[in-house]
């Protein structure tokens, strides 16, 4: 599910009529990113003129239009992301990085130029975060800016940086597909994994032929970056095949990648494996393998959380998701069996509560319909 936030669109405009006076309209607009933002701003901006009968017309000057994201305790008006645009210039370089950070966060492209001279910054820190902000803000004119900064010889993480904040921005139309192909042969692993990221994102058709191959890269992030971004789009057996091998490694960075991996795609048998690395000696994997269980919302979870579960915290937490599932959760609970007297406990807690949501939701009869399946279940029983 994509997110929405909140942008203020400011669209300045003349008018036929008096092509000399200056006119702005201010939009408030729900949207995924900041040109989603721009293109509903205009559409309503265009609405108004489609109905309105007058004889004049209005005509947006594009150089002036402002975009930002609304954000508590930030600025929200031109003028006050002018003034924190300003500071770019401070020889504080904590001033500096802490500006960009804002910057990038209200993703307010008015401050491109000031940032774009960042690049040259002693500090390669800077440096890059000043590419990462320009990906955030997303203004696709900023490219040409970010492809001309990339050297060979730049600083491992700033040429991460720039990958990235090309897969951001680049438009279907941009010849990118070159330069993220030279990116996948980068000697830095940072590098390497993140031109794959920016293929996934920007959707190029037959990606499949530069990344199956880095599925025996050396690099843990490299090889779950290219099973995510291929799961869907190439043969899944394979992809299958090399996750696996990336789960039972003796490298506790391959397993981590491989639970990165679980937790973000819908892999036949992903609960199972996840279950399995709960298990692991190294107590990273384990708590991780733990957390990405915990976070998932299958069916199949069940009566692993009830097993893993041992706090109050983790009960609480399982008791949401299986109330949320509702009737389709009665017959995994009636035959759980578990392992340990307080996990049965828990089931049987759960029932209770079920059985009440139940009663409430759907009236006695389903009421006692439920509680005749948990009188009369046999004791094992499937």
């Amino acid at each position: 599910m994509t997110i929405k936030k909140t942008y203020k669109v400011i669209i300045p405009y003349t008018e036929s009529a008096n092509p000399r006076k200056k006119f702005k309209i201010e939009y408030s607009i729900e949207a995924e990113n900041r040109s989603a933002a721009l293109q509903k701003a205009e559409r309503e901006f265009s609405s108004y003129s489609d109905y309105n009968s007058a004889s004049w017309v209005r005509m947006i000057e594009r150089e002036g239009i402002r975009i930002w994201k609304i954000l508590p305790d930030m600025p929200q008006t031109p003028s006050c992301i002018d003034e924190l645009a300003e500071k770019l210039s401070s020889e504080d370089e904590d001033v500096v990085y802490n500006s960009l950070k804002a910057l990038g966060e209200l993703e307010d492209a008015s401050a491109s130029d000031q940032i774009i001279r960042l690049f040259s910054h002693k500090n390669p820190e800077i440096s890059a975060l000043a590419v990462e902000t320009l990906g955030k803000i997303g203004d696709p004119s900023n490219l040409g800016a970010i492809l001309n900064f990339y050297r060979k010889d730049l600083h491992p993480r700033i040429k991460a940086c720039i990958v990235t904040a090309v897969g951001k921005i680049s438009l279907p139309d941009d010849q990118v597909l070159g330069f993220i192909a030279k990116a996948l042969e980068d000697d830095d692993s940072r590098v390497r994994a993140n031109a794959v990221e920016a293929l996934e994102t920007l959707e190029i058709a037959d990606t499949a032929r530069f990344l199956i191959p880095m599925l025996e890269d050396e690099d843990n992030r490299v090889r779950a970056n290219v099973i995510k971004a291929l799961w869907n789009k190439d043969d899944q057996s394979k992809l299958l095949e090399a996750l696996k091998k990336m789960a039972s490694d003796e490298n506790p960075w391959m397993k981590a990648s491989a639970i990165f991996v679980l937790d973000k795609v819908k892999i036949p048998g992903r609960i199972e494996l996840l279950a399995a690395m709960c298990c692991e000696e190294h107590p990273k994997i384990r708590q991780n393998a733990r957390e990405s269980l915990f976070k998932a919302n299958d069916i199949e979870c069940l009566p692993y959380w009830l097993e893993l579960a041992t706090t109050a915290e983790e009960f609480s937490i399982i008791s949401e998701k299986i109330l949320a599932m509702g009737e389709k959760a009665l017959t995994p609970l009636l035959s759980f069996n578990g392992s340990s007297e307080e996990s049965r406990k828990n089931a049987s807690i759960l029932l209770d509560l079920l059985e009440q949501q139940i009663l409430q939701s759907s009236g006695w009869i389903s009421w006692l319909k439920t509680k005749q399946k948990r009188l009369f279940k046999t004791p094992g029983s499937k």
